[in-house]
């Protein structure tokens, strides 16, 4: 059963994890900023927390999907999966914000500024690659 689950989950690459320390960074940034100026900081955090986890987990998407995709022959299929990949992910995100604005449990744009953690992790990334390759030397 061991086999079977890392068949279909693999061990992310250092990139990857480089880009969720980026996630989690922007994600922090955010929280410290925003927690001060909205009227409810609980729904705040929240929103913040799921956003970047569910940017973390598409991140993580993102590169199985690519891995697999690039690993096939068929270019087609390939090209399915990578589309079906990309609408998986944004389905995801669509839901999260709809259940967040319907519950009120959470604040959707707060989720939203999350979920966009990935685009300022793929510019971090590069630094906190040399920042780790640094520590890993010491």
């Amino acid at each position: 059963m061991k086999n079977k689950i890392k068949a279909y989950l693999p061990a992310p690459p250092a990139m990857v994890m480089e880009m969720w320390v980026g996630i989690i960074l922007f994600a922090c940034i955010c929280e410290l900023i925003g927690v001060w100026l909205v009227k409810d900081p609980a729904g705040y955090t929240l929103g913040i927390v799921l956003g970047a986890a569910l940017s973390c987990f598409c991140t993580y998407h993102l590169w199985a999907t690519l891995d697999k995709s690039l690993g096939s022959d068929d270019e087609k299929r390939a090209a399915r999966m990578v589309g079906g990949g990309y609408i998986i992910r944004y389905l995801l995100f669509i839901v999260l914000v709809v259940v967040l604005y319907f519950t009120g449990f959470g604040n959707p744009f707060a989720a939203f500024l999350g979920y966009i953690g990935m685009k300022p992790a793929a510019y971090m990334q590069p630094a906190i690659h040399r920042l780790t390759d640094k520590l890993k030397r010491r």
